[in-house]
């Protein structure tokens, strides 16, 4: 048994992502929604290489199996990156049980929609897949990058920020 994971840790105006398996990062940036991770599942694989459609694939038996998760070997590799983040922001993390059950562009709408109301979207979002069969568990993490987001700031501010702070 194996189980898949994704992450996000901010830090100023930056987070890390990690993830292994098919739990999927998104972001919603200023109207415009995008997968940030890479399932790695077989399925995928598959697609990369021309052997599957991107819509056989949305249909396919073989959308869960996976070729790396937690707990199946001793060692395992994720996928580790940073990236930018900017106030107004939305990130969705979530398993598979989500994007299995809606497709991206419903992901997409709801997001769109409800981005003034964060529970009320994740509780929407797992109405939509439970509607749509509910055939795995359905676990949606939502967070916004508040407007007054700190900027990452340089050697230069963090030791003037560091003198201010001992009153020089």
């Amino acid at each position: 048994m194996g189980t898949t994971v994704v992450l996000i840790q901010f830090h100023g105006a930056r987070a890390t992502i990690a993830h292994v398996g098919d739990s999927r990062l998104y972001r919603w940036r200023r109207g415009y929604f995008e997968q940030l991770t890479y399932d790695h599942s077989l399925l995928q694989e598959q697609v990369d290489q021309g052997m599957t459609s991107f819509l056989e694939a949305r249909y396919s038996h073989n959308r869960n199996l996976v070729t790396r998760a937690l707990g199946g070997a001793e060692d395992v590799e994720m996928d580790i990156r940073e990236i930018d983040v900017l106030p107004g922001d939305i990130y969705l993390l979530c398993s598979d049980g989500l994007n299995d059950m809606v497709d991206d562009f419903n992901i997409e709408l709801a997001v769109n929609e409800l981005q003034a109301n964060l529970p009320l979207m994740a509780a929407q979002l797992v109405l939509m897949a439970n509607d749509n069969g509910g055939h795995d568990n359905i676990s949606v993490i939502l967070a916004k990058v508040a407007a007054d987001a700190a900027p990452k700031r340089g050697l230069i501010g963090r030791l003037l920020g560091w003198f201010k702070s001992l009153g020089v």
